[in-house]
């Protein structure tokens, strides 16, 4: 049996590391299924967070929309919920989302520009769906073809992974997370949908204390995700080998 070549070395190595940026990918998505799916923790981080605090303090400013601080913890909920269900609908029945009023008057929440934006973070996730749809098979192909293969020694493996995340990290710190979070606005949704909204304007940004909940939602997704990484790449691995044999 011939040694492997180094360039056959590199190739692998190269190969391997689609391989996990590919089980990255589908780590993240799972864990985004799965947040959106427990309306992204937000009962949690209300309390951590003090949104009532923040609601109190800024709803009252709103020009046109008044009484949100005054109708409690259940209606904030229920509000966020429903938001995340119609964004996860294409921006569906955004516009028929209210509150109540202690006096029984019902208001609207959501004005024309939170609406535009919210429908462009619906598109958004549309697309990040389907771009999930087309790495999974890629992720199998690949995973496939890799099976068998030498490869350098697994410490050396994780020790690259390990490496070019905490770059990724150390850079999104270097820059600062809020220039980060503006900047991936800047180029992700259209300049023409306003997508900045200060708290005293916006009760959808009051309701979600934007950015700071944004921010521990991105963490928990994170989170999430490294426990998942390891599992979904082992399940690729064995799905690559039975892929192999046929």
């Amino acid at each position: 049996m011939t040694k492997p070549s180094r360039q056959g070395h590199a190739k692998n190595s190269l190969l391997w590391f689609v391989c996990a940026i590919l089980s990255l990918w589908l780590a993240i998505a799972a864990s985004w299924w799965i947040s959106s799916a427990v309306e992204y923790g937000y009962p949690l981080w209300y309390r951590a967070l003090a949104i009532d605090e923040h609601i109190a303090r800024y709803a009252p400013h709103h020009p046109s929309k008044p009484g949100l601080a005054s109708v409690g913890a259940e209606q904030h909920r229920r509000l966020f919920a429903e938001i995340v269900r119609a964004v996860h609908d294409r921006g569906g029945q955004l516009e028929d989302i209210n509150y109540q009023l202690p006096q029984g008057r019902s208001v609207a929440l959501l004005d024309d520009a939170e609406i535009r934006h919210l429908k462009d973070v619906g598109h958004l996730l549309q697309l990040a769906g389907s771009a999930t749809l087309v790495a999974l098979p890629l992720w199998l192909v690949a995973m496939a073809l890799l099976s068998g293969q030498p490869l350098a020694p697994r410490r050396v493996r994780i020790l690259t992974m390990a490496s070019v995340l905490l770059l990724l990290t150390l850079m999104v710190f270097a820059i600062g997370p809020k220039a980060v979070f503006y900047q991936f606005h800047v180029w992700l949704f259209p300049p023409e949908n306003p997508w900045f909204f200060y708290w005293e304007e916006s009760l959808m940004s009051t309701l979600m204390k934007a950015p700071q909940l944004f921010g521990a939602i991105a963490v928990q997704i994170v989170l999430l995700a490294a426990l998942l990484l390891l599992p979904i790449h082992l399940a690729g691995a064995r799905l690559g080998r039975r892929l192999l044999r046929r």
